[in-house]
């Protein structure tokens, strides 16, 4: 960031992330507040003789790790900007990336967009997402915003970031380690999708259709809304959707771009789209409230989704704390209203927390029914409804049988979306209590489909419960 014509530090000390393992003498300034306030002080960095190497663009030098990827967007649109493993992104994101569906986590990366020269510096940090962005013009010639994400830990992200200084006159910019604009025109000569298969392995969505199923098969339950005094008896076949519905429905990593939007209506009505949250591992793409006025204008209706903490027996960077989980769930469901508020998502849309799939003791299930209920009651006080995604064999049924045993602390979501995979188009089985028109279902996980001339990664989706359609 430039102000006043000098580099501010995000680090106020001696850095030890330089190149070939040498100290990098910078200038020792005070942390800006949005940084500092992030997390506390800084933990130990890399040692000093850790690899580095130096990367140069829009007038910005920074320092890296040796092992981070770098990869230039102009000669590579189709790359997804991804959060979950270490790169360096130079340039503005495509708007048709291709993102396997489903990513879900943060680490450090290092994102350095072209802007306006003349703009006026800014940092900021935004301790919910795990972001640090800072933006301004560097030099008298052009400008940049330079976003880093983190994981659990902001303290290497915050040498990193302290490495950022204007590169020196004539200095070119650093070459691309992704495809080149000859093997990209290659690949696409060749039919080939770049960007979708040759990333790292990702998490996997929901569960195999082959695991047992919930054990928890209630006889009788309450729907929403009607008196305690009133149970009504289970009958999967019933309530019948009303007309028009379910509906077909997709959801991938990020927005995909307008006109692919457009293609796609064709044979699908509803699309899922993530919203934040500290484990979003995708760059949200084409995605702003004028990309959601226009696809609802094309008759779309969506599914917003926020992917914050995961549950605390999984192994992704940002968990659930138990002994704070309730709290940590109302906190994220105000971070989830700002986030659609910002996106011009009104009060009584829909917005879903992804709860990944997990595998734990009565600890953890403890945690995650704490969190949810939480979440679920903040949403509702703010004025949304509250949903939850999450695989069938384990945050439904647990939810399912919370929901039937009326358990303290614990409030049901209006709706569900359950991750099975079993390939069946179905709403008509499992996740009681609730009706067929709170329930949606993920039937296929992640697959390649080319709908007029625009190819996607998506998980492939059933939806009867409510979404967000513009009106």
């Amino acid at each position: 960031m430039r102000t006043a014509g000098k580099i501010t530090a995000i680090i106020g000390s001696g850095l030890l992330l330089a190149g070939a393992g040498t100290v990098m003498d910078a200038s020792v300034v005070e942390p800006p507040a949005a940084v500092a306030a992030l997390d506390g002080p800084a933990r130990p960095g890399p040692a000093a003789s850790a690899a580095t190497r130096t990367v140069s663009y829009a007038g910005y030098e920074i320092t890296v790790p040796a092992d981070w990827p770098v990869y230039r967007l102009d000669t590579d649109p189709a790359r997804c900007v991804r959060y979950d493993i270490h790169a360096v992104y130079l340039g503005t994101p495509g708007p048709d990336q291709q993102c396997p569906a489903g990513l879900i986590g943060r680490t450090e990366t290092v994102s350095i967009i072209p802007a306006p020269a003349g703009a006026p510096g800014v940092t900021r940090g935004d301790a919910a997402a795990h972001e640090i962005t800072a933006a301004g013009a560097v030099g008298g010639t052009g400008g940049a915003s330079v976003l880093a994400t983190y994981g659990a830990d902001p303290a290497l992200i915050r040498l990193v970031l302290g490495t950022l200084r204007p590169a020196p006159a004539g200095s070119a910019p650093t070459g691309t380690q992704a495809m080149g604009a000859r093997e990209l025109g290659r690949r696409a000569a060749a039919g080939q999708v770049p960007g979708a298969r040759d990333s790292a392995p990702r998490p996997v969505k929901g569960r195999p259709a082959t695991e047992k199923p919930a054990t928890v098969q209630p006889a009788s339950i309450q729907w929403h809304g009607l008196p305690s005094s009133w149970p009504t008896a289970i009958v999967e076949t019933a309530p019948v959707p009303p007309v028009g519905r379910p509906l077909p429905g997709f959801d991938a990593c990020t927005a995909p771009s307008l006109p692919a939007m457009k293609a796609w209506r064709r044979d699908y009505a509803v699309a899922g789209i993530y919203i934040g949250g500290v484990n979003v591992a995708c760059d949200l793409g084409n995605l702003s409230p004028a990309w959601i006025r226009s696809a609802a204008a094309m008759g779309w209706s969506m599914l917003p989704t926020y992917v914050g903490p995961q549950a605390p027996c999984t192994g992704y960077g940002n968990l659930i704390m138990p002994t704070r989980a309730a709290a940590e769930g109302g906190a994220v469901a105000d971070d989830a209203v700002r986030d659609a508020i910002t996106l011009g998502l009104p009060t009584g849309s829909p917005i879903y927390y992804d709860m990944e799939g997990y595998a734990g003791g009565r600890g953890c299930t403890a945690a995650v029914l704490a969190f949810l209920g939480a979440w679920t009651r903040q949403l509702t006080i703010r004025g949304y409804v509250s949903g939850v995604y999450s695989s069938r064999d384990s945050g439904i049924a647990d939810m399912q049988a919370a929901a039937v045993a009326r358990r303290a602390g614990f409030t049901p979501p209006q709706a569900v979306w359950t991750a099975l995979w079993d390939g069946h188009a179905t709403l008509g089985t499992g996740s009681p209590p609730w009706p067929l028109t709170e329930r949606n279902k993920q039937y296929i996980g992640p697959r390649d489909m080319t709908i007029g001339g625009f190819t996607l990664n998506i998980d492939t989706d059933l939806v009867g419960g409510p979404v967000f359609s513009g009106g």
